[in-house]
């Protein structure tokens, strides 16, 4: 599995998408955790910051709960 996080550096809340990266990296190492700074036009999937993709569909627009993102990966990792 692929998580893309997408964040930008005047984004408040991409610190927190920092912080939940990591803690997925930690938690669960066989998923592969990507933060991109976004540096000028977003991709087409990408309409706000945070946006998090996993295996190229949009998962979540905004920071999930880290409870919600790990039971969504674990369910999708069965």
């Amino acid at each position: 599995m692929r998580l893309d996080i997408y964040i930008d550096h005047c984004c408040e809340n991409c610190d927190h998408a920092r912080q939940i990266a990591e803690q997925v990296r930690e938690r669960m190492p066989q998923v592969e955790v990507n933060l991109i700074e976004l540096a000028g036009e977003k991709p087409e999937r990408v309409c706000a910051v945070p946006t998090y993709l996993l295996d190229g569909a949009t998962l979540y627009l905004g920071n999930p709960s880290e409870a919600e993102l790990f039971e969504r990966l674990e369910t999708k990792r069965s």
